[in-house]
Order: structure tokens, then sequence, then C-alpha cells
């Protein structure tokens, strides 16, 4: 159960929260003034954060100028906001351009990105960063940072009672007892049977001396011979009320805990308005000011030394702001700062977390107001403790640029590439010595400098590497930026390669090497496989000169090359060329082993190695001892798997594409279709119908199949069954009776059904082979039933009913048919 502390304790919260609620809910709605907007204060970023937002808001420009001046942004800013936009979406598209980009983890890559990725809102969130915001505005909006009242902490000795607090009175020692009394309207507790004591305004101290007086006098006795104490603490507290008036959010009266102190009231009204000072906010008790509170040392410092407790009826003034100025660029953290009295730049330049490591500090822009117009001054970093800012002044810390006084750079055939140190009177041949030296491959005929010239249009200054180095040429006074190139050999031609194809173990293409012959190239491509033939080597040449006006003329020289196994014989070391192709075919009396499977009613079942490419079924019968007396060979079955050609993958392929195509124009279901092809498609095997007593009959005829690998033969045991399938009313499996025909067994099954397509019912029989049936005029062939055998009835395609108006036509052409006929 939750006693009346922790209620009133919930009651509080939840009381502080909504006015949380209030506060922020009101600091959501502001619409942002850009009257006092200054284009030309803006910073770059700026400028480009507004680009960004408006691009990913799909913004034009017409909706950019309408919404400004409805912001109250005048017409002239209007114009100067334009330019800049335009010229910022020039300087984006050239960075784009030249590829340039933003690294991760940057501050201004962190800022934009996030930017970029926020969901897409309206277009009033468009000009938030042209607006500044003042320092500590997030303080007493931001649902993270709660000033609630701790409501655990003990009595503060100071606290006066008052109406509604809840004493508790503790009585232990040779007598026991506990009271909870509150604080009546007219400031006393009544104790039983002691009677009333007068608190109001008191202290627990005062109030705890008084209740003990009262005690012992009349009931506890023993509190003056000590065995019996008495312990006074504070219950539940009262509510206070407290004026909070001025500049804030939400002003008004607001009930609070009676241990709410300042920041807990400014927390609950939302804080300074757009007007409202950060620096001079009065605490007022019984007409006097006995605080005053500075939010920025909170900020700064953390201390809140001037965050008084309050009292009821306490008033709380916040008082419009005095000088507030603009704080932009590299700092880290810009926007608008309210100065005290006496402060300076370069204290505001604190507060804002000092400049960020980019920040151009031998220039500051000042922009301040006169007595008509504005003005713009520079200071260096020095002033900056000197000046004191006054009413309305921007100060815009720029970011320094992203090129050197002092840097050349080398690349290319040295040892040590990079960027290097320009010392006064460097040279050419000074960088190289730099860069430990040119390598080996370099390339000495020709090498360049790119130079800015003093208007940075870029030149090419060529010179040759190996004549600057011997002195034979005069060396080259190197300028800031200039990047030297030295070329690689292998840099200037095309990459040398030679491929292995064939009887290898990892054929491909490889790097060619001076003096490499096809001993060496076979070692690198893992050795010989044992399939290969070391006879009639094939390499292919390029042609670098061939006639082009020649009819005859020739696309490839061809070599053929003989090698000996252990690739030992020097006499026929081949030396190849750049792009020679080298190809190893297999040996022509290699073959690998194949097999066939044999399974069933034979003697000896298993894997058995085709002996030669002409062994058939009647062999493999008769290497498996022949077939057992239960042995079915009208149900043998040959099953082949599918070990395709290309050409024969591509003709499958083909026949199904057209027989999809078939499908889809006969009206058939485009699912059931692709059920059907994918399922053709990912067979592996065929089942051969095969005649096998015909086989055993006349061995090596026609019927006596060649066998290939991986073929399996099945030899069933004598079926004694018959499966009816389809549009039958009960698909089931009938017993086989010689004596039955195909009907017979269908209405073994139940009959045909309505849907059932009798002229195109088939029979499966037990080897894979099918017939179906035969029509002529009116008269129907069914086929023979054997055992093992599966009757197929498919459904009988539905025709499309004629419709009204078909109908009436259909009537009408055949009765003036009729009448003509008949004329």
């Amino acid at each position: 159960m939750l006693n009346i502390k922790d209620l009133y304790s919930m009651r509080v919260l939840l009381f502080l929260s909504l006015f949380l609620f209030v506060g922020i809910f009101v600091h959501g709605q502001t619409i942002d003034d850009l009257s006092n907007v200054k284009v030309e204060e803006l910073t770059d970023d700026q400028i480009r954060r507004f680009v960004i937002e408006a691009d990913r808001l799909g913004m034009k420009d017409e909706q950019i100028e309408d919404l400004a001046m409805q912001r109250g942004m005048s017409p002239v800013e209007v114009v100067k906001l334009k330019d800049r936009v335009q010229a910022m979406r020039k300087v984006m598209s050239s960075d784009r351009g030249n590829g340039q980009k933003i690294v991760q983890g940057e501050r201004k890559m962190d800022s934009i990105s996030a930017l970029e990725q926020r969901p897409l809102t309206d277009f009033t969130t468009v000009f938030g960063s042209l607006k500044m915001r003042n320092f500590g505005a997030g303080v007493f909006t931001n649902s993270r940072i709660s000033f609630e009242p701790n409501m655990r902490l003990p009595t503060p000795k100071n606290y006066q009672l008052g109406t509604d607090d809840e004493l508790i009175i503790d009585v232990s020692g040779y007598s026991e007892a506990n009271y909870r009394l509150k604080v009546s309207p007219e400031g006393r507790i009544r104790i039983p049977v002691a009677g009333s004591v007068a608190v109001n305004g008191l202290t627990i101290e005062q109030a705890k001396k008084l209740i003990v007086q009262k005690l012992a006098s009349t009931i506890y006795s023993d509190i003056r011979r000590g065995h019996t104490s008495v312990d006074v603490t504070l219950g539940s507290i009262r509510s206070i009320k407290v004026s909070i008036i001025g500049e804030a959010t939400v002003p008004g009266t607001y009930t609070l805990p009676s241990l709410a102190t300042a920041y807990n009231a400014l927390y609950a009204c939302g804080g300074p308005n757009l007007t409202g000072s950060y620096r001079n906010i009065q605490v007022i008790r019984n007409n006097a000011t006995v605080a005053v509170i500075d939010v920025y040392q909170y900020l700064t410092t953390g201390s809140k030394k001037s965050d008084v407790r309050l009292m009821d009826q306490d008033v709380i003034r916040i008082s419009t702001y005095a000088v507030r100025v603009d704080l932009k660029g590299e700092v880290k953290k810009p926007g608008l700062y309210d100065v005290a009295r006496g402060e300076s730049l370069g204290d505001l330049i604190r507060y804002a977390g000092g400049y960020t490591d980019n920040a151009y500090t031998a220039r500051i822009q000042v922009f301040r107001n006169t007595s008509k117009d504005r003005e713009v001054t520079t200071i260096s970093e020095s002033r900056v403790d000197d000046l004191i800012p006054r009413r309305g002044d921007s100060y815009i810390i720029g970011k320094i640029l992203n090129r050197f006084t002092n840097r050349v750079s080398i690349k290319g055939a040295v040892y040590r590439p990079g960027e290097y140190e320009l010392k006064d009177g460097m040279t050419v041949k000074g960088l190289i010595a730099e860069a430990d030296g040119v390598r080996e491959d370099a390339f000495g005929s020709r090498a360049i400098i790119h130079r800015l010239k003093d208007d940075l249009s870029p030149e090419i200054i060529s010179f040759e590497p190996q004549k600057l180095l011997s002195g034979e040429t005069q060396d080259i006074v190197l300028k800031k930026e200039d990047r030297v190139t030295l070329y690689s050999k292998f840099d200037l031609k095309e990459g040398y390669y030679v491929s292995m194809e064939g009887e290898v173990a990892n054929p491909g293409v490889f790097l060619y090497e001076e003096g490499i012959t096809v001993q060496d190239l076979i070692l690198l491509a893992g050795g010989l496989k044992e399939s290969a033939s070391v006879q009639r080597i094939e390499i292919s040449r390029r042609v670098k000169d061939a006639d082009p006006k020649s009819p005859n003329r020739k696309t490839a020289i061809i070599y053929e090359q003989n090698i000996t196994p252990d690739l030992l014989d020097s006499s026929t070391r081949f030396v190849l060329s750049p792009f020679d192709e080298v190809v190893i075919r297999p040996a022509p009396g290699y073959s690998v082993q194949k097999n066939a499977v044999i399974e069933g009613e034979v003697i000896y079942t298993g894997k058995y190695t085709l002996q030669q490419k002409g062994d058939k079924i009647s062999d493999l019968i008769k290497r498996a001892g022949g077939l057992t007396p239960e042995a079915y060979p009208e149900g043998a079955v040959l099953v082949r798997t599918r070990n395709l050609t290309r050409a024969e993958q591509s003709n499958i392929e083909q026949g199904l594409n057209n027989l999809l195509k078939q499908s889809y124009e006969a009206g058939g279901s485009t699912a059931v279709v692709q059920n059907d092809l994918v399922r053709m498609a990912q067979k592996k095997s065929d089942n051969v119908g095969i005649d096998l007593r015909k086989i055993l009959e006349h061995p090596g005829s026609e019927y006596d199949l060649l066998l290939n690998d991986g073929d399996t033969l099945r030899i069933p045991k004598l079926l004694q069954t018959v499966r009816v399938n389809g549009e039958v009313l009960y698909p089931t499996l009938v017993r086989y009776d010689k004596e039955m025909g195909f009907k017979d067994y269908v209405l073994g099954a139940g009959g045909f059904s309505e849907r059932s397509a009798k002229k195109k019912s088939y029979v499966v029989y037990a080897n894979g082979s099918v017939k179906g049936t035969k029509s002529f005029l009116f008269f129907r062939h069914y086929p023979k039933v054997t055992p093992g055998a599966e009757i197929y009835v498919p459904m009988k395609r539905e025709r499309e009913r004629l419709r009204a108006l078909e109908v009436v036509s259909l009537v009408v052409t055949l009765a003036t048919l009729l009448v003509i006929a008949f004329k």
C-alpha cells in the first residue's frame, strides 16, 4: 500500500511533468522571426546547411523567397539570400564534380549527414539554420533534463513549518508512542491528551523543543529523567504558490512542493522566452530581492549557489535581456549570448567552449550597430579580452583555408612518395633526394611538374629525369603546391601476361616474366593433370606486323611443342613471349572409369564398371548373374542421368520457353505452368522405356541400348496392381486382372467424373513407356493395361460460355441461312 507521502510525491511529479509538456509545446509552436536576419553576416556553413535542407524538402527558389517574406525578412535581405544560395549551389556542384568528399568523422560531415538523414517535415523547418538559438535555451525545454525536487533529502534545519505540513512525533524508551500530526490553518498541531502546540513559522529544531517541553510537562514525565526520548521529523510536505512574471515562456502562478527551488520553478514554466534574460532572473520575497540567478554560471561551472529554496508567495521575475550578441562560425557552441556587465568577447568565447580546431583567429569579423546603420570591423585574437560587446553585435570566426604555404609533393617511381616541406631554394633534385631517390624502373626520358600560376591556372613543366640527375640539364626550382610525377616503365606499357588452359591443375592468366618457358608456366599452373598429353602442346602467338592488304593474312602464329612428363628435357624448352596462349589437351587414349548400377531382381545387384564403350544392357545383366525367378521384365526401366552438353542445355531451355508461351496462349494458370516448368528444369534424370524381354531374347539388337556413365537399371518384382489417377470418382489401386480392360479399371475407381477428358486418357507402363487413347469418328480405342501400369484421366478444359448477344447473333445467322436454303 502507498502511504500519504508517496501519493503526494507522485502528484507533485505529475504536476511538474504537465508544466514541462506545456513549456516544450509552447517552444515548439514558436515561429521564427526572420526580420533581424542579416544575410551578409551568415557563415558559409549556415548557407550550406540551408541549401541542403531546402533541397531535401524539395523547395524551389520561388517558395524560399515567398516563405522568407512571410516570416518577416526584408526584400533586400531576400535578394541577398537568393544570391548566396545560388553561389553555394555552384560551389557544391563543383565539389561533387571534382570528386571531393568530406571524410566521415569531421564535424561538418557529422552535422550535414545528420541533417540529410532527418525525416521530412514541413517547410517551416528550413530556416532553422539561419536563426541562431540562445545559449542555454535547451536547458529548460529538454525532456532528458529534469529539475525535480528531491523528496528524500533530510529536512533542512532552516525549513519553516506552515499549514498542511505533517510532523511525525516518535516517543521511545519507558513509553512508546507515534503521532502523525498535520499543521492546522491556525498554525497549530494537537497532540492527543497533551494538548496543542503552535508551530507556524518555526524551524524543525524550534518546533521540537516546544513539543518535548509539552510532552514532558503532561503525560511523559520520564522525558526529564532521560528514560524516554522524543524524535520529531517532517512527514509529507505542503504545497506553495510561486508567481513567475516577466519574460517567461509560460508566466503565471505555479503550485510547487515546499522543497522546490528557483530552478524547479524555471523548469516548470519553460524558462525565459525569446526576449528573456538568462543572466538576470530575480527571486523576490516580501518585496525584497533575495537572489539573482545567472544561468550561465550553472551551464559553464555547474554552480547552483544562487538556486535558493522557494517560500510561499515568492515571485520570480525574468527581465528582458540587456545586451545580446550573435557568435557564429568556428566556435564549439555558436549561438546568441546574453552579456553581463563587465564581460568581454573573450568571456563569451569561453562560454562557447572556445575555438574549433579549424578556427581562423588572426582576423575576427565584428558587425556592429551605429545610430543609423551597421558597420563591420575586424579584430585579432589578442584583442578579444579587451572588446566589450554592445547590443546587437555579431561576431564571426572564420575557417582557415585548406591550403599550405610550404608544401610540395612527389609521386611515382621514387622510394618514398608523399608530401614534403618546401625549403628555401629547394629544387626537383633536392626533392628526389628527400624521397630517397628514384627506383630502378623509373622512366628516364620524361617526367612532369604540375604547377599553379599566379592566377591559379594550371600548367605543366616537363623535364628529363635522367639528364637532370646527371647534371646534363639545369635543375628546376620548386614553388609551393608543385606536384612532381616520375613514371615507371611498367606504367607506360600494356600489362604483359601469358595464359595457360587445358589439363593443368590451375589454368588461368599469369604475369609475364622475361625468359619464361612452357615448363615454367606449367609449374605456375600447378603441374600437369594425369590426363594431360605431353605431345603436341599448342602455343598461339599474336601477329604484330601482318599485311592488312593481304587477303590471307594471319591472325595468329601457331607453334606445337612436345615435352617430357618430368619437365627436365632442356632441348624442348620453348621461351614464351608476352600474350602467348598455351593449351594442353587430354591424352587421346585416356579415359576415366564409367559405371552403371543394376537394382532389383538380379542375382548380384550393385555398381558395375563399364569395360568398353560398347557395353549394353544385356552385358550388364549377364555380369549381374541374370534375372531371379521373381523378376518382372516388362516392368524394367532404365534411369539415365542428365549429363547435358551446352547445346542440349540450350535446346531444353528453348523448348521450355516455347512450352511456357503456348501454355499462356492456351489460358493455362500461370502458377501451375511455372511450377511444371521449374520441376522439369530441375530434373536430374529421365526414365527410358525398354523392352527387357526382347533384349534378353535378342542380345545386341536394336532394343539392347548402349549404357552411359551413371545409368541405373531397375528390375522390379511381378506387379499385381494398377493405379488409377486423375478425373475419376475415387482414385485408387486396383488389383490386376488380365481379363479386365481399360474401362473396367476406371469403373474399379468409381468411373469417369463429369470433368474427365476420356479421349485424352493415357497409360504409363511400369517400364516408363506411355500410350494414349486413339479416337476415330465416334469410336475410342483405349490402350492395353499391364501389371504395374498407371492410368491417367486428365481434366476436360471448360469452354467459354456464349454471351447473350452472341447467342442472339448465332440464332439470327442460322435463321437467315435456313431462309436462303429453302427459297
